[in-house]
């Protein structure tokens, strides 16, 4: 069944959690703990385990399993499917009309609360695509700097706010939006930039990104199941100017490929043939440069543009 099809079968009443996982066993039990304290309207709970065997399965069915407001599919498809292909692989089995992706490794203090708060928004804001989660470190209990969704970080952070990106580790995304800005890329390989790419085509597509401050989730950024930290920063920083390079215009392109390149070769310690690997990948970049107007709702919520 073609992929359209599959998300007009939704059930337009129900929220689907997403989660996928990959080396974190501990980590996703503990979440699992939390939003199993959900009861009240059923809700859909899907989880993709990109190990290599089906470990988890027992042991997360038989947290949930006697919640009669929680409908569980376990999946498992041999393979580490990674971020992007693994969330394309639950969007498309999920029934909601609004999705709700977390991370494995994530506390959650009132997932009733959440949820209700998510449904709230969408319903109220029906220019609203996607709602970026306030995400804080679990042990310290304060804002992780790199996973506040704007590139201003010297912004109100304790008021909602208009964004133009959404962070990973919590964000909840209409149905309607991937059906109309389309799924996350797939060729950014298994970690980074999936949200940025898929936040500019959100935009495109004429629905604003909230930020919902009291939307609260604590991100343990577990080490477990990650890329060597060299190769976490090569692809940081390649899908960055990928995505960067495939959706803005000229002068942010440049600004964007000199800073990213510096910042890369001095803050990251990369080098020299990783940069000039990265840039002549760009160079025969398919590009679907973002209209005028959304360049204006970036500007309009003070959003980052040359780099």
């Amino acid at each position: 069944m073609p992929i359209m099809d599959l998300l007009n079968t939704r059930n337009k009443n129900m929220i689907s959690l997403l989660i996928i996982s990959f080396g974190r066993c501990q980590e996703v039990l503990e979440t699992f703990a939390c939003v199993n304290k959900y009861h009240g309207k059923k809700i859909e709970l899907l989880f993709l385990d990109n190990n290599p065997a089906r470990e988890l399965e027992t042991a997360l069915s038989s947290i949930v399993e006697n919640n009669s407001s929680i409908l569980f599919s376990y999946f498992h498809t041999g393979e580490n499917l990674g971020v992007a292909e693994g969330r394309n692989f639950l969007i498309e089995k999920a029934q909601g009309d609004i999705l709700i992706t977390l991370d494995d490794d994530i506390e959650i203090e009132d997932i009733i609360l959440l949820i209700q708060k998510v449904t709230d928004y969408m319903a109220n804001n029906a220019k609203v695509g996607a709602l970026a989660f306030n995400i804080k470190n679990y042990f310290t209990r304060k804002a992780l700097s790199h996973e506040i969704p704007h590139g201003n970080k010297k912004l109100d952070f304790s008021q909602n706010l208009l964004t133009y990106y959404f962070i990973g580790a919590g964000h909840a995304i209409r149905k309607e939006v991937y059906q109309k800005a389309g799924f996350y890329p797939k060729d950014l390989g298994l970690y980074g930039g999936e949200e940025r790419d898929l936040s500019f085509r959100t935009l495109e597509a004429g629905y604003q990104i909230l930020y919902a401050s009291d939307i609260v989730i604590y991100h343990k950024v577990s080490p477990n199941g990650r890329m060597m930290r060299k190769k976490e920063n090569f692809f940081r920083y390649r899908n960055q100017l990928i995505v960067l390079n495939r959706y803005m215009p000229m002068r942010y392109r440049l600004t964007s490929n000199f800073v990213w390149s510096i910042f890369y070769l001095v803050k990251m310690n990369g080098e020299i043939l990783d940069i000039v690997k990265v840039l002549s990948e760009i160079f025969s970049l398919k590009r679907k440069v973002v209209s005028d107007k959304t360049i204006r709702y970036i500007k309009f919520v003070d959003g980052r543009l040359y780099y």
